[in-house]
């Protein structure tokens, strides 16, 4: 009779989740700071979206878009998804 290798598996949790929360005033100014120290010069802020940020369009070939938020556990930080890395293959 053969053995089986019953070693333990240990699953670890993935990194707890963002959650995004509305900018005020002030952490618009903020943000739009933020933008033009990255060198974005086109930008938008929306709330109606499901993502509240400045929206970042690139200006030339090496920007990529991107989005300027404000989280409860980070604050203001500056984000990028799949597509906007063209990374869409990835998905």
């Amino acid at each position: 009779m053969s053995k089986t290798n019953t070693a333990a598996i240990s699953i670890q949790p993935g990194p707890p989740p963002i959650t995004p929360v509305e900018m005020s005033e002030a952490d618009i100014e903020t943000a739009e700071k933020v933008a033009e120290r990255l060198g974005f010069t086109q930008t938008a802020y929306t709330s109606t979206s499901g993502l509240w940020g400045l929206f970042c369009l690139p200006n030339h070939a090496r920007h990529r878009s991107g989005c300027i938020i404000k989280t409860r556990e980070f604050g203001i930080i500056f984000v990028q998804d799949l597509e906007d890395m063209h990374l869409e293959e990835l998905r």
